[in-house]
């Protein structure tokens, strides 16, 4: 796939969108295609992976590791980013996402974003904003039990 359609893919995905099109193009560059067929395994609870994913087509399913209480999770939204905190950090995935149907997907290596960042700190910044804001939307709720509880931190 050309370099500015696979630019365009990334300024599909809200998380992208703290990056400019020459940014993308960057990113682009390093990105890789994914094709997966129903029944595939994308990655399993437990496993590091080397970057984020964006949905590009098809339907997809986060499974949580077993024993845990969340429940399953259909991704069928293009543009969906799956596991953008891996773009930072490197860690254990929490769930298992197994392809529903024929599915396409771009992998942004965490090593390219890290670099990004290295070059543009302003991307630094909003991807830091970016996730500071996704995690006041778990902890709000989580919050607003505790002052109703009289819980104190």
């Amino acid at each position: 796939m050309h370099l500015d359609d696979t630019a365009n893919v990334l300024g599909s995905a809200e998380f992208f969108g703290i990056c400019n099109l020459e940014q993308r193009r960057m990113l682009a560059f390093a990105s890789e295609w994914i094709q997966l067929k129903a029944g595939d395994v994308l990655f399993k609870a437990g496993q590091v992976s080397p970057g984020a994913y964006v949905l590009v087509s098809g339907e997809l399913t986060s499974t949580p590791k077993s024993g845990s209480k969340e429940k399953s999770v259909a991704i069928t939204e293009p543009g969906t980013v799956i596991g953008e905190l891996a773009l930072i950090v490197k860690g254990e995935r929490r769930a298992s996402v197994v392809c529903k149907s024929n599915a396409q997907l771009l992998m942004v290596p965490r090593s390219a974003f890290l670099k990004l960042m290295q070059q543009f700190p302003e991307i630094a910044a909003k991807a830091q904003e970016q996730v500071r804001s996704d995690i006041e939307k778990y902890i709000s709720p989580i919050e607003q039990v505790s002052k109703v509880s009289g819980l104190k931190k």
